[in-house]
Parts: structure tokens; sequence; C-alpha cells
């Protein structure tokens, strides 16, 4: 729960010492100001992320004097308008605009926000652990904990304990069935449970303080009418902490939850020029952009990889089944960096031109080309890339012509062509020579890569070529009855043929209508139709094959453990809809100019009929609205907003978890 309020008071003191025109709006023909002072106050229940995220009285809990001010100047063919709005240090905004005889017009700004960010507690996912076997040998206290050395309980299909543990001095494995975090020891959960997570910040409040320098101005020369220049400077500072969400696996999924320090900093700078000349208006700007991150990494310790073991139990399979071990690193490897956000440089350079003909016919062309250029690394001793640098181009082009070739009717005619090139990468892999140790049979084993496996070539799934038609007309039916109709087709055709061509065609549909002085009411539809929206192909779903008696189970057929769990999957996934309806209805009421009310209901189906299962999302929303208005100074606002959302698809947590 969140309370605030503002309160204003009297200063005795300092109006005794300052004149009382500083305290009271003043209006003369050049000058005019108002200055406000007060109290501002915060009490906070709950997560303040959830219910201060952006703060518009203070950034935290307490009281604190706040102050407004406004000013304008007037004189000899200058203006200056300026206000400001001081709340803490973290809420803060100060705005400043010049006009010099509309020669040059300037205006600057900084702004200063917190973003309170949310917390995951991780505290949801540890979803099927199993019973924990009874541990046996001489038991070891560490920290709160109680362990068992691993040499002394050997684990099988059948004795699974909760924690496998490594003391990372000296690399001595210990099991439990429970554990709590301890320095100098590395902790992950084993056998039956799929996943296990760990906030290993639970106490840590995670915000971003946004810090914004602006200044845009326009120059007309007297000498060339014609023409204005535009030049923009802008200036962000990002500091704080985020949390970062790590897994490691290769046993179960372990998910944990730390603070990743933010220090960013982004820089743009546009210059432009815009030329009229009668009926055509051209436009030309450039903007570079550079983003770098000045916060250190975040790193993680891996836990230790399991083994299936060179061969099951005898009788489980009639020949011998690997594990083609493909993995790079585990703790072993040390603190190694993730979730890095890599610097990057951008150059834009976009082109309009708009011409008004006769007969409220305009048309408008444009042409956008931006590169984008960004930083990346490898890590010595697991992974390089070929490159220093990823190069990212973008080039469209677009159209509109709007005309009006009947009274009532305005028709739209558009298109874009847009070409996406990003850098392909290959990548060098080390991988662990030996995983050594067994969770399932009598021995570690050794996977030798081949020459390809150990340096793919990674082709973007961003480069792709992208058409896009639409037409767009408003027909009117009546006095206060407007119909709209609009079709549009996109065809994303991806470089990768993997994820293949995804062709939409969008219809949509709306009647607004004022039957009365005091009621409007509007209605709509929305149909899209998708083929081969993006998704993972051959993500799920291994064929499997019956064990004969007296075993009952199934087991997954191939040579080797990699190639059958991951080579042999057939299922493809998305949470991407191929087929969309949507539909809202509003009606607003105002019998006057100080009332008035809405209702609304909205409603979303979306699904996708995948190649062995399907997925399906509806969304139903309605809600009502009142607005009164007492008086001049004095308005009251009343919301309500219903919304349920169900999903539904074939595949579950818990056949993942066996």
């Amino acid at each position: 729960m969140k309370i605030s309020g503002k309160w204003l008071m009297a200063l005795p003191v300092l109006v005794l010492c300052a004149p009382l025109s500083l305290f009271a709006e003043q209006e003369s023909k050049n000058l005019s100001a108002t200055i406000e002072t007060g109290a501002a106050g915060l009490a906070v229940s709950d997560d303040i992320s959830r219910v201060n995220e952006y703060s518009s009285i203070r950034t935290k809990p307490g009281v604190n004097p706040y102050g407004k001010v406004d000013l304008s100047v007037k004189g000899a063919g200058i203006t200056l308008d300026g206000d400001v709005r001081f709340m803490d240090s973290r809420d803060q905004t100060h705005n400043v605009k010049l006009d010099v005889k509309r020669v040059l017009r300037s205006s600057f700004s900084y702004d200063v926000f917190q973003h309170w960010l949310d917390h995951d507690q991780i505290n949801y996912l540890d979803a099927a652990i199993p019973k924990a076997p009874a541990l046996s040998g001489p038991s070891t206290t560490i920290g709160t904990n109680t362990a068992f050395l691993e040499s002394n309980n050997t684990i099988t299909p059948n004795f699974v304990p909760g924690f496998l543990v490594t003391e990372t001095a000296s690399g001595t494995r210990y099991v439990a069935n429970s554990w709590t975090p301890t320095a100098g020891y590395t902790a992950q959960q084993i056998g039956r449970a799929s996943v296990f997570g760990e906030d290993l910040t639970p106490n840590a409040d995670f915000s971003v303080v946004r810090r914004e320098w602006k200044s845009h101005s326009d120059l007309t020369l007297p000498q060339l009418p014609n023409l204005t220049f535009h030049f923009t400077y802008r200036n962000e500072d990002r500091n704080g902490m985020e949390q970062s969400i790590g897994m490691s696996k290769c046993t179960s999924c372990h998910v944990t939850g730390k603070g990743k320090k933010i220090d960013e900093n982004t820089r743009d700078i546009t210059a432009g020029v815009t030329g009229k000349f009668g009926l055509l208006t051209l436009n030309y700007s450039y903007m570079n952009r550079q983003f770098r991150e000045h916060g250190a990494d975040p790193t993680m310790t891996y836990d230790p990889a399991l083994s299936p073991g060179m061969n099951f139990p005898a009788n489980y399979l009639t020949a011998a089944q690997g594990f083609d071990n493909r993995l790079l690193y585990d703790y072993r490897n040390g603190g190694l960096r993730y979730d890095v956000t890599p610097d990057s440089n951008k150059d834009s350079h976009v082109i309009k031109a708009k011409l008004d003909l006769p007969h409220n016919t305009t048309m408008v062309a444009s042409y956008v080309n931006t590169t984008v250029d960004s930083t990346k690394t490898g890590d010595a001793d697991i992974f390089s890339l070929d490159q220093g640098k990823l190069k990212t181009s973008y080039d469209a082009y677009g159209g509109r012509i709007t005309a009006t070739p009947w009274k009532n009717l305005t028709v739209t005619l558009r298109g874009k062509a847009e070409k996406i090139e990003n850098d392909d990468v290959t990548l060098s892999f080390n991988t662990l020579p030996v995983v050594d140790v067994a969770s399932w049979g009598t021995a570690p084993n050794q996977f030798t890569p081949t020459a390809e496996s150990l340096s793919p070539t990674r082709h973007s799934v961003l480069s792709r070529d992208v058409a896009t038609l639409g037409m767009d007309t408003v027909y009117r039916l009546a006095k206060r009855t407007t119909l709209r109709l609009g079709y549009e087709y996109k065809n994303e055709d991806r470089d990768d043929e993997l994820f293949g061509k995804t062709e939409t065609h969008k219809i949509k549909a709306s009647l607004n209508s004022r039957p009365t002085n005091t009621l409007s009411m509007r209605a709509s539809y929305t149909y899209k139709d998708i083929e081969n929206p993006f998704q993972n192909p051959d993500a799920a779903l291994v064929p499997t094959t019956s064990v004969m008696a007296p075993f009952t189970t199934t087991v997954i057929g191939g040579p080797t453990y990699g190639v059958s769990f991951y080579d042999e999957r057939i299922a493809d996934l998305s949470n991407q809809p191929d087929s969309v309806h949507e539909g809202a209805v509003t009606a607003t009421w105002s019998p006057s100019a100080r009332f008035s009310t809405t209702a609304y209901y909205r409603v979303k189906m979306e699904q996708n009929d995948l190649n062995t299962s399907s997925w399906k999302q509806q969304t139903h929303s309605p809600g009502i609205s009142f607005w009164y208005a007492p008086s001049d100074k004095v308005n009251i606002t009343l919301a309500y907003n219903f919304m349920k959302q169900t999903s539904k698809t074939d595949f579950c947590q818990g056949w993942y978890d066996g």
C-alpha cells in the first residue's frame, strides 16, 4: 500500500526576510513568475517496486520539502520561459525555452527519475524434489548444513541425494539432503528435481536512476527563409543495480539471482535541415549514437558437470549408450562473466519528402539507412569469435499516398521495403576434456568432437527482407458515423532457412458513431492470419521405444545420449499465434461538461496449431471509468478494470520432471 501527500507550508521567517512578491504569482508586461513550495511525504507498506515504480511524489518513504518555479521573460523580440520541479535529488525536472526573434528557437531540459525494479525471489522453482534418501558414513557440519562424503554415498538412479556440494578450495565433494548457501562451497540440486531456484541477494533493493540532459535548436536565417536547420544533443546516464538471472545445468537447472551494477551512458548528436519549396517539403537528419557500459560484468561459478556414465546398467539397453560431452565449462573455470551488455555505435540517415497536391491529396516518401556495430568478446580457453565487432545494417524505403476520390471517402495506400543484414559469426569452442563425475552408470566418458562441431558458423536470425503493403479507407456513412476499413500484407523472408518465411494478412474494421450530443460509441475488430510465425523448430518431443519385460518403462533409442536427446527432437514450439481475433466495444456518455463515464470491453483470442501440439491464449478485459469535476480546479476520477487471461499448451513441466 502506498500513501502519499503534499502539504503547502507558510514559511514566516522567509517571508519576513524576502519580498512578498517572490512568493506569489506576478504578472507584468515583460515578466511573470510562479513559485510553489511545501512538503511531500510518502509511506509504503508493501513492495515499493510494485506501488511506487515511477514516483511522482518522492523516491523513497519519508518527508522532504519540495519546490516548483515557473518563469517567463519577454522583451526586445526575445522570449525566455523556464520551469523547475524539485522533489528530491532523484526526482526533478528543469526546462528552459528560448526564442530569439523567431530566428533561433532552443529548448534545454534536465530530468532525473528513479525506476524501482522487480526482485524475483526465485522461490517457486523447487518443482519435483524427491524424497530424501538416508545418507551413510560420518557426517560433516558445513555452516548450518549436515553433509556426507560423496565417496560413501554413490549416486545411482535409485539413490539421489538432494544436493551435490563441492568445496571450492580442495574440490572435495559432499552430498546433502538440504542446503543453505555457505561461503567456500558451491552446491547444485541433482537427481529427479528438474529446477532449483536460489536468490543469492534476498534482501537487496534494485533500482536505476536515470539522468538525461537534452537540448534542441532550430535556426532559420533571414537570408535562407525556406530552410530550417536542426541541432539536438542528448546525454543519458543510468546508474544503479538490477537483478541478473543466471542458470547452471548439466544436472538440474540451477537458476540463481544476484545483483548487477548498472553504469550506462548514451550520447546522441543529431543534425538536420528542413526545406519548404512550395508544395514540396524535404527533410534530412543524421544521428550518431554512442553507448557505453562502465559497470563490472556479473560473474558466476557454475555447478560441477555430471556425466550419465559410459554405459547404462546391464539389461537396460542391449547396446552401450555413450555421453557425447559438449560441455565448455563448470566450477573448475572459476567465476565466468555472463549477462554482458556490449558497447555499441549507431549512425542513422533519414530522408523524408512530402508533396501536397490538389483535392486533398498528399504523397509522402522516406528512406532510412542505419548501421550499428557492437563489441563482442569471447572467454579465454572456452570460446573465441572470428571478429571483435558485429555489424548490423538497416535500409528502409517507405511511401504513402492519401487521396479523397469522393466527398465522403478517403483512401490511403502505403508500402515499405526493409532490408536487415547482420554479420554471421564463427565460434571456436574448447570443450572440457572429461566430465569426471558419473551420476548414472560406472564411469564418466570423454567426447572427441569433430572439427565442424568445434568451429560452427552461427547464421544471424536477424537478417531478413521485409515487405509491407497496406490500404486504409475512411468512409463517412452519416453526419456523425464513420466507417474505417483496412488491409495489410507483410512478408518477412529470413536469410536463415531454418526459420523460413513468415506471411501475415491483417484485416481491420471499426465503426465510430455519435448518435446524440452526449453519447459516442466505437466498435472495432481485427483479424490476423499468420503463416509460419517465428518458432523454434524441432525443439521437443523425442520419440520413445518400449523396453521388453521385466522392464515397463520407456527409453530413448539412438547411439549416443546427446544425439538421442537433441538431434531426434520432432516437435516445434512457439508462443506466437498463427491466428488472432481481437475485438473491442467502447461507449462514452457525457451529459454535462463536468461529468463523463466510459464503459468498454476488449477480447483477444490467439492460437497456434503446431505440428504436434497447439498453443492457445484468450484475454478478456472489461472496465468502466467515471470523471467528475465539481469545480474548475477540482476533478475526481474513478476507474475499474478486470482482466482474465488463460493460456493452454500440451507441454508441461511434469513430463520433464519424470
